[in-house]
């Protein structure tokens, strides 16, 4: 158990968190609505906690942070019996009110918003495309091999556009 890192350890693994802390907020800001958003966020903090002991340092921290983080968020939806979160307008206008570039914000709301509406995987999927990740990266977080990755970001970058089109007209 985590009680018997050693304390270079555990500092290892609160630097790293905190560095890459937006990783947890990102996936909270995916998965869940608002008065939700501080368990979630918690419980994958725990989980990642938990978890440590089993990083090997074989893959980056991010990537292994990634995968730990949205496993959480998908267990507990599916603890939910939530088949996904799909959050109202409004919520994402309340996410987006700071950007400056009124079409950009809109345009970023949008996304998010037809992004919701994706199934779980297909969610983590764009998700981590967004986020820059390679295919390989999102292969390994996801469980899935990097052909289907790629796949499947041809067939969600489809759906958004008709998503988009459909909105627009």
């Amino acid at each position: 158990m985590i009680e018997y890192l050693s304390e270079k350890n555990k500092e290892y693994f609160i630097d790293m968190v905190f560095k890459h802390i937006a990783i947890v907020y990102k996936i909270c800001n995916l998965y869940a609505k608002d008065g939700e958003k501080d368990d979630l966020k918690q419980e994958i903090i725990y989980q990642l906690w938990k978890s440590f002991p089993s990083y090997k340092g074989t893959a980056k921290f991010q990537t292994w942070m990634y995968r730990v983080a949205l496993n959480t968020a998908l267990l507990e939806l599916r603890a939910k019996k939530i088949k996904y979160t799909e959050l109202t307008e409004n919520e994402f206008n309340k996410q987006y009110e700071s950007y400056d570039n009124p079409d950009k914000k809109r345009n970023v709301q949008l996304l998010y918003f037809h992004i919701s509406k994706l199934d779980d995987l297909d969610k983590a999927i764009t998700f981590l495309y967004l986020e820059q990740c390679t295919y390989n990266e999102i292969a390994e977080i996801t469980g899935i091999n990097e052909k289907n990755v790629s796949v499947r970001i041809v067939r969600i970058k489809e759906k958004l556009r008709k998503m988009f089109n459909n909105k627009t007209k």
